[in-house]
């Protein structure tokens, strides 16, 4: 059974201390300016796209892919570098067990705004053969720190952090690497090139 630590939730404490701390020394956070927001965490299944074009091949049946999608704010003028570490649960529908895949990607020069969006997906042959997606979750990084965190369904508690589940690496694909990196590209941010 996926379990969730269910105590008292040290890291909103922890948030809500670190930014009284620092508006009380005057820094970013008094003023605002350094704020960043993880608003909403969206998890849909979405069809691979079809394109048209004059190479003919037969398609197979198109994929259901799992989206995962991050809607966030910033206050900074430019945030120069954002990481984030998504957590996506799936449970085997045959078995049972739960996994947890993760995958870290960083963002660079988002400029000030509401609504940004970061996406990333679990492929149809992943989900084919680990189970469903139940449960998502982001982490917002900057200079090395958590700044904000979101999931799906919504939580105030980092059940990610606790879970007692296998943890995958390698699953999760940014969204400029799936099929759907030309379908409104100006509504994401793009991960930074390495």
């Amino acid at each position: 059974m996926f379990s969730i630590f269910s105590a008292h939730d040290a890291f909103a404490q922890a948030r809500k201390a670190g930014a009284g701390a620092a508006a009380a020394a005057g820094g970013p956070a008094a003023a605002g300016r350094e704020a960043i927001v993880a608003r909403k965490v969206e998890m849909t299944k979405v069809r691979t796209p079809d394109y048209s074009s004059s190479y003919n091949e037969a398609t197979t049946t198109p994929g259901d892919w799992t989206k995962v999608m991050l809607r966030f704010d910033t206050e900074a003028e430019w945030t120069d570098q954002l990481e984030m570490r998504f957590y996506i649960v799936v449970k085997h529908p045959r078995t049972g067990a739960y996994t947890m895949f993760t995958g870290t990607y960083v963002y660079s020069d988002i400029p000030k705004g509401r609504n940004h969006q970061a996406a990333v997906f679990l492929k149809p042959r992943t989900t084919e053969r680990f189970g469903a997606a139940e449960r998502a979750a982001v982490e917002l990084y900057s200079k090395g720190e958590v700044v904000s965190a979101a999931s799906f369904p919504e939580d105030n508690k980092p059940w990610w952090r606790t879970a007692t589940v296998r943890s995958v690496e390698g699953y999760v694909i940014e969204r400029a690497q799936t099929p759907f990196a030309n379908i409104a590209s100006d509504n994401y941010e793009m991960p930074k090139g390495k």
